[in-house]
């Protein structure tokens, strides 16, 4: 066996050092003008106007700062089916190059239920980030004759009303129809909305009078147009599983507003919750809002384009001028995980007992009807 010199492994460990670290210089600069004079398409997979076109144009704004080489964004809302066509489109067709990135409301319970209409399994998406929401249900004033002025109104309705939503698989238009007949209200449910923002025009029409906006839509459109007015009024928010995942919480920081389980035992009584696969359902609906948007590369998109965005992201959170914007947007600080920690939530989320998954399936096709 040879040995070296201490004074020879100096030299030698110092030139490898040395070397090392010039190669990790030109792999960042490499990194850094991977984007230099590009053009990167965003595909927003809702309307114009909407919750998820609101949120996601604004995440754009103060994230493409934070991109080395300052490429141009075009951005596209490409919509359809609660939000999967957009998804399908970013999966299917889009070039795996890293200049087409999504900015979604991610269709979990699509992904949850294996509908066949998703193509694209969200799990192998490259997750830049994500953003955690709740959703505030509210109703028209008017919904029934001598009217709505609280939430504890609410359950006392016997009237037929609208709710509305946007495909039979989406977490609105599910959580909707549960809460609704949880509560033994009547409705009747319109699906096929592209966006929020077409459900509110039909709320100022009362072509529908009951809807849920995630904190976004709510605070940036619901309350200047509806509740202000005196139009509409709040109902409540979804709230979140307690760490056993058996029952349902309240948000902590949304005490303005009650959550359903509030409304539940409001019209049942202190301790009442739903029974059976359909409140396990309710409960794997409010788990979801860990994901409600994300910001995401097709599978197989170059390491260095995920690199630089989940950087990026990461930048974005902590900048004070986008954090100042999402307060005044949406009524709370800024709920974000990073692109590691949001693949790692989207894998547990999307883990569901396969007896609640069949039921939400059979659930959805009964709203198409």
């Amino acid at each position: 066996m040879k040995f070296i010199k201490a004074s020879t492994f100096g030299i030698l460990a110092g030139g490898i050092l040395a070397g090392a670290l010039v190669s990790m210089g030109l792999a960042g600069q490499a990194d850094a003008q991977f984007y230099k004079g590009k053009r990167v398409n965003v595909i927003i997979n809702y309307a114009a106007g909407g919750n998820t076109d609101i949120q996601g144009r604004s995440v754009l704004r103060h994230m493409e700062k934070h991109v080395p080489g300052n490429p141009r964004f075009l951005v596209r809302n490409i919509s359809g089916a609660g939000g999967i066509v957009g998804v399908n489109f970013l999966g299917e067709v889009a070039k795996r190059d890293g200049f087409t990135i999504g900015i979604f409301t991610i269709p979990i319970m699509a992904q949850i239920m294996h509908a066949p209409e998703l193509r694209v399994d969200l799990r192998k998406l490259q997750m830049v980030g994500a953003i955690a929401q709740q959703t505030i249900s509210h109703i028209r004033k008017d919904a029934i004759p001598g009217g709505i002025q609280s939430w504890t109104d609410f359950t006392k309705i016997t009237k037929t009303i609208k709710t509305a939503g946007h495909g039979p698989q989406s977490s609105k238009d599910l959580r909707l129809r549960m809460f609704m007949e949880a509560l033994k209200i009547p409705y009747e449910h319109v699906t096929g909305y592209k966006s929020a923002g077409k459900i509110r025009t039909a709320i100022l029409k009362d072509e529908i009078q009951v809807t849920a906006d995630s904190m976004t839509g709510y605070f940036a459109r619901v309350v200047p147009n509806l509740i202000t007015p005196g139009i509409s009024v709040p109902l409540w928010h979804v709230g979140l599983p307690t760490a056993d995942g058996k029952d349902m919480r309240c948000h902590p920081a949304l005490k303005q507003f009650p959550c359903f389980i509030q409304a539940y035992e409001h019209k049942f009584g202190k301790g009442a919750r739903p029974k059976g696969l359909p409140f396990k359902a309710m409960i794997v609906i409010a788990g979801t809002r860990e994901l409600l948007r994300i910001i995401v590369l097709p599978d197989g998109a170059p390491k260095a384009a995920l690199d630089t965005m989940r950087t990026a992201w990461a930048n974005t959170m902590k900048d004070e001028a986008y954090l100042a914007e999402f307060r005044k947007q949406n009524g709370s600080e800024l709920d974000g995980s990073t692109g590691a920690d949001a693949q790692k939530t989207l894998a547990r989320v999307a883990s569901v007992d396969p007896a609640v998954q069949k039921w939400l399936l059979a659930y959805a096709e009964k709203g198409k009807k």
